[in-house]
Parts: C-alpha cells; structure tokens; sequence
C-alpha cells in the first residue's frame, strides 16, 4: 500500500513501467553450479552472460513481483496502469494466467483480500500487460494456449541475441493465425501498453 502514490501516478500519466532481464541479479548463486562438473560457458562463449541455467530460470523473479501486483490487489486497484516484460521469454506467461485464476477462485474462500476483485486474475494481466517472447520461442502456441492481446514483437536489435530473422522466425511461429492476431502481435500490444506512442506518432505523422 505504501507504493500505491506511485502506481497511481504511473496510471494516471500513461506510463508503463517496464520488467527487463537483469534487473534481477543475472546469474544463479554459485552454489547452484556446484555440481562436480566444469564450470558452464554462457551462450556467448565466456561465463559473465546467460548460461543453461540461469536462462532456465530467468523468468522467477519476475512472475513472482507480477503475482504479488495481482493478489495484493496492485493492478485491480489502478486499472489504468501498464507494464511490459521485455527480454525474459513468454512460455511462462500461459500457466501463470491458469495457476493464478485457480488461486483466487479457490483461495479466495479463506484470504478476505481476494474476495473484492471484480476482475480475474487472467483479465486483469490480458489487459494491463503485455510480454515479449523471445525470437525462438513458439509464441502461436502461447497465443492459443491463452489469448493474442499478451505478446510484443521485438527484435533486441542491434544486440546480436535477437536473432539474424527475427521478423521470419516469428512469422512461422505465427503461421495460420489470422493477420489480425499478427497486427496485435507486431504494434497494437505496443500501443496498448505505451500509449504515448502512438500520440507522438500521430503528432510527427501530422507534423
């Protein structure tokens, strides 16, 4: 609750903010790598970057802070705030719409705290968020396991962990689907979750 001047703030200017990768410490423990085995390169060759485990796990700091943001009521109470979770993958996002919607409808028979949320927990992450995925991962199937309006497009670029055809590879993930999910996908995520854009584009386009 002590936070809640800042979130309102945030909604009330249109900004979102924004989770990326690294803004948890990057790398597992050490002792999690001590396993009698050589020490593991990371993806890049050395050992300061990502390596096997760490990218494995990426992710849990973040679901964790947004699954506090839910069932403290964060985003139920400040409707208008927006958050992107940018270069920490999206295979993940799916499950935690189901497992947090299980436990509010259950859970919420014995934590009074849940009972005043109008709106599910998958309703209010499909509308105040939005996830990129990364270049390799099958975000069609995240999108048919949950809905279109969750996922961005991005290209890391000119960082070389975008991928050399990152537009390419997310067009056969996308393969079949409609060019309405792809147009979702690819700007109106973004301009959802960052509406300053779009009414600085309007002003330059008119400019």
């Amino acid at each position: 609750m002590d936070l809640d001047p800042f979130w309102a703030r945030l909604a009330e200017s249109g900004l979102p903010f924004v989770l990326h990768v690294g803004g948890a410490p990057l790398q597992l423990a050490k002792a999690w790598m001590n396993n009698g085995r050589p020490p593991t390169k990371d993806w890049l060759g050395g050992g300061e970057n990502l390596r096997t485990k760490d990218v494995a796990l990426l992710h849990e700091g973040p679901e964790q802070f947004l699954t506090m943001m839910v069932l403290d009521g964060v985003l139920h109470r400040h409707p208008g705030l927006r958050g992107a979770i940018v270069e920490l993958g999206a295979g993940w996002v799916p499950e935690l719409l189901r497992r947090l919607d299980w436990v509010v409808k259950h859970w919420s028979r014995n934590d009074a705290n849940l009972q005043g949320l109008s709106r599910s927990p998958s309703e209010q992450i499909t509308q105040q968020l939005a996830f990129t995925p990364f270049v390799f991962e099958e975000v069609g199937s995240f999108i048919d396991q949950s809905n279109p309006d969750l996922y961005l497009f991005s290209s890391d670029y000119p960082h070389i962990e975008g991928g050399r055809n990152p537009i390419g590879r997310f067009e056969t993930a996308l393969d079949g689907r409609s060019e309405a999910v792809k147009e979702k996908f690819y700007a109106e995520n973004f301009l959802r979750i960052f509406p300053k854009a779009r009414v600085h584009g309007a002003a330059k386009a008119v400019a």
